[in-house]
């Protein structure tokens, strides 16, 4: 919070000279910049957000309502469409429900009479026939002859017959039997049961339907400029379309009828937005595509959005008048403070901030000079700790090592003497007076590369003779890294947890290597033996992070000294093949191996 503090009053203010205060405050753009940006921002924030949520739910309410209104008028056209099917079916039931209970020839003006009556109460049924399931007509009008002989294969007749429990419904042709005009007809036809001659025989009724009476119904629909009605029969073949002008993209329409069985969505047609439900009638097979322009709806919104815009802009443009002029009433009084700032941000902690004016100016500037001598005091106090605190660590941590190697070597040395082994002795004890000679290295915290790989060559001598050759090495290490600084004693931890997990019945290899490349150096300490489980080495990981006293002490040490001298970018890794080998790599960064310190 301080330094934001800090950052906004250093872009508010700038120092003039008392006779050019107005000629600076008018031409420098910094002046009160922090403040009306501040203002500007909120202001944007809070229109956008406002207008965000405003223009989101009046989408989703409009995007609703489209939904909702289009689905209502497609099912307010199925339900009048249904309706209609339905009367014309309860025609059908009671002419069948008559032909059953009378018979055809003891009451045939009667029943003629009825299919006359039916015929001429409504004006949508064309005709109605009963044929015998030979092709003859049993009641009815007289058939027009160019069809009397062909109903035995006309498809609505062989459907009739085929599937008896269904009202089959045609598609709309001038077929008619009775017309003599081409006008559109649908064949309504269904097999029956009538009596003849006191014995009961099935037959097909053939209800004749004026089209027209169908397409008025979809004519009283508005569903918009370029909406339109399509119903499909159960082949997806176009059975009727409401408008069929160019202007009207009924075949886009179409097509997506005929991909979407049923159901709703939006699409656009020819940069219009149209919203297409499509749904059944129960009877006929048939689909009702109904296609609703709301490309008014859609224009609404980008008219929303344009006066959102506008109230936007005149906020903001009123916004910005208001916070300059607020900025240069409050601003003033701070350009000299802004100067001490500017001092300090250069690094000048010495600069007294002297500052007359509003009491609250004074105020922030003796507290101004107070922080800087409060923060001056505690830089110089945590430098020192930290500088002390390392070289404790570090010493320590070393030191953690010498007893630890000492206390086996000698341990080793009596053993030799205990067996007579008076020449391992001696060479046992020299190669430890050299290896303490390197480890103490004046003081030094960082040696030379050679010296650490002799330091560790020492090393092995004393445990060669110590676990009697058990053992071999090599070491491998380049011609460009041996004059390179590394922190001392950093190898050998690792190489005695080789020997000390490594060494058993069968002879022992242990391989030091150091290379380099373009960023780090590399250490790498392999024995060969039993390996290194995945789980083994995650749990060897984590000890190595956390306060765990289970694992080596070694390599614990190596893992803290290096991200203490190093940091993070330094590492140690365990890569294992069970049964075959165990190594450990030391990554140390090369921008810090070439000074000795």
């Amino acid at each position: 919070m301080f330094t934001t503090l800090v950052t906004a009053l250093k872009g508010m203010l700038v120092y003039p000279q008392r006779s050019t205060v107005k000629k600076r405050f008018k031409y420098n753009p910094t002046i009160g910049q922090n403040i009306l940006i501040a203002t500007i921002s909120i202001v944007i924030v809070v229109l956008l957000l406002t207008s965000a949520v405003y223009y989101a739910v009046f989408s989703s309410r409009t995007e609703d309502l489209i939904e909702s209104q289009s689905r209502e008028i497609n099912k307010q056209i199925v339900l009048n469409y249904e309706n209609y099917i339905n009367s014309v079916i309860e025609t059908a039931n009671y002419i069948q429900f008559s032909s059953l209970s009378m018979d055809v020839d003891k009451n045939f003006e009667k029943l003629q009479d009825i299919f006359n009556y039916n015929t001429s109460i409504k004006k949508d049924v064309v005709s109605i026939f009963l044929f015998s399931n030979n092709g003859e007509k049993v009641l009815g009008t007289d058939l027009n002859n160019r069809y009397f002989n062909s109903i035995l294969g006309e498809v609505w007749f062989k459907e009739a017959k085929k599937e008896t429990n269904i009202t089959h419904f045609s598609a709309p042709h001038t077929n008619s039997f009775t017309l003599t005009s081409n006008e559109n007809v649908i064949f309504l036809s269904r097999s029956v049961e009538y009596v003849q001659r006191n014995e009961k025989k099935v037959g097909i009724l053939l209800i004749e339907l004026n089209f027209k009476t169908l397409t008025d119904m979809a004519a009283k629909t508005n569903l918009g400029n370029g909406g339109h009605i399509i119903i499909l029969n159960d082949k997806d073949n176009l059975i009727y379309l409401s408008n069929s002008s160019e202007n009207i993209p009924y075949l886009d329409s179409l097509e997506i009828a005929v991909e979407n069985f049923i159901g709703g969505l939006k699409t656009k047609i020819n940069s219009i937005d149209y919203y297409i439900n499509i749904n059944t009638l129960v009877h006929t097979r048939w689909r009702i595509v109904t296609v609703n322009n709301v490309n008014d709806i859609a224009l609404a919104r980008k008219e929303m959005i344009l006066i959102l815009f506008f109230i936007f802009f005149i906020s903001l443009f009123l916004t910005a008048i208001i916070s300059i002029f607020i900025s240069k009433r409050i601003t003033r009084p701070l350009n000299t403070l802004k100067d001490s700032m500017l001092k300090l941000e250069e690094g000048n902690f010495d600069s007294k901030v002297e500052v007359n004016g509003q009491k609250e100016v004074v105020r922030l500037s003796k507290s101004f000079n107070s922080m800087i001598e409060e923060i001056r005091t505690l830089m110089d106090k945590v430098v020192a700790e930290q500088t002390e605190t390392r070289k404790n660590e570090l010493r320590a941590l070393q030191n953690q090592i010498n007893p630890h190697f000492l206390y086996n070597t000698l341990d080793s040395i009596v053993w030799l003497a205990e067996n007579h082994r008076s020449k391992d002795v001696i060479t046992t004890v020299v190669a430890l007076a050299r290896f303490f000679r390197i480890s103490i290295s004046s003081g030094a915290t960082q040696i030379l590369v050679k010296d650490e790989i002799s330091h560790v060559e020492n090393y092995l001598k004393i445990q060669k003779i110590r676990y009697i050759d058990k053992f071999k090495y090599t070491m491998d290490v380049s011609n460009d890294v041996e004059d390179l600084y590394v922190m001392k004693l950093i190898l050998q931890p690792i190489v005695e947890n080789a020997i000390y997990h490594g060494v058993g019945d069968d002879m022992e290899l242990i391989s030091i290597r150091s290379y380099k490349d373009e960023k780090y150096l590399y250490f790498e300490v392999e024995n060969s033996g039993y390996g290194i489980t995945e789980e083994r080495i995650s749990e060897i990981y984590s000890m190595l992070e956390g306060a765990d006293r289970q694992t080596s002490v070694g390599l614990k040490n190596v893992y803290q000294r290096l991200k203490l001298f190093y940091g993070d970018s330094a590492d140690l890794k365990i890569l294992s093949i069970l049964d075959e080998s165990t190594i450990i790599k030391l990554i140390i960064p090369l921008d810090k191996t070439g000074v000795n310190s």
